[in-house]
């Protein structure tokens, strides 16, 4: 949805199939990079880590999404903010 009355539609026609389950409602920011970040820790500490940088832009893919390792256009200041 784009506008206030095309997200008051959806949600409507969200109810008229389910009252029982909620609807989640994602907002992204147009032409955004995703990123992840998997890490594993001991005692507290981080002890190895992985950033993973989207192909497509955020809020393109529905649960597919295809990955690169090492990011590959991400600045080392935005990695450097990720994994802290």
């Amino acid at each position: 949805a784009h506008t206030d009355e095309q997200l008051r539609a959806c949600l409507e026609e969200a109810a008229d199939v389910s009252k029982e389950h909620p609807v989640v409602i994602s907002d992204f920011i147009q032409g955004a990079t995703e990123i992840e970040f998997d890490g594993v820790g001991r005692k507290g500490e981080i002890i190895a880590a992985a950033i993973h940088e989207h192909i497509e832009n955020a809020g393109v893919h529905s649960g597919d999404a295809t990955l690169v390792l090492p990011p590959q256009n991400l600045s080392a200041y935005t990695q450097m903010r990720v994994r802290d």
